[in-house]
């Protein structure tokens, strides 16, 4: 049995790699206008579908209430809004999710203290791998 492939950014990933999201869709939730481009690049590189990206909790909710998504990646803090209404209807639906975000997990309320938290900068290769490990 061999390992599975290291995972590689670009033009060097297999096309395994690259496409492992294709038919997928990922509802992305980022206020912050530089790093959303870069996440739906990333995602639509390995063949997703991107819903968004949202930077205001009120779109996020509509899109989540009437948008079909398999995956959504949230940011915590919109400018100043919570993000927590939208996870906690994920939650209720059974969606999964993880957050991407600056905050710690001493910060979050206890509900969400089992759902996958990433540090912001994130590394897009734990991204990928993180990703991955769900489909």
């Amino acid at each position: 049995m061999h390992p599975p492939p290291k995972l590689t950014k670009g033009i060097g990933a297999t096309s395994t790699q690259r496409i492992f999201l294709n038919g997928k869709t990922i509802l992305l939730v980022e206020d912050e206008f530089l790093l959303a481009l870069q996440l739906e690049e990333l995602l639509q590189s390995r063949g997703a579908t991107v819903r968004g990206p949202y930077r205001k909790l009120d779109e996020a909710m509509k899109a989540a209430l009437h948008e079909e998504f398999d995956f959504a990646i949230l940011d915590i803090n919109l400018n100043g809004t919570m993000v927590y209404p939208l996870a906690d209807h994920l939650l209720v639906r059974g969606n999964p999710f993880l957050f991407l975000s600056g905050y710690s997990l001493s910060n979050l309320p206890d509900r969400f203290r089992a759902v996958t938290r990433l540090n912001k900068p994130c590394d897009p290769d734990l991204l990928i791998a993180t990703l991955r490990a769900r489909f």
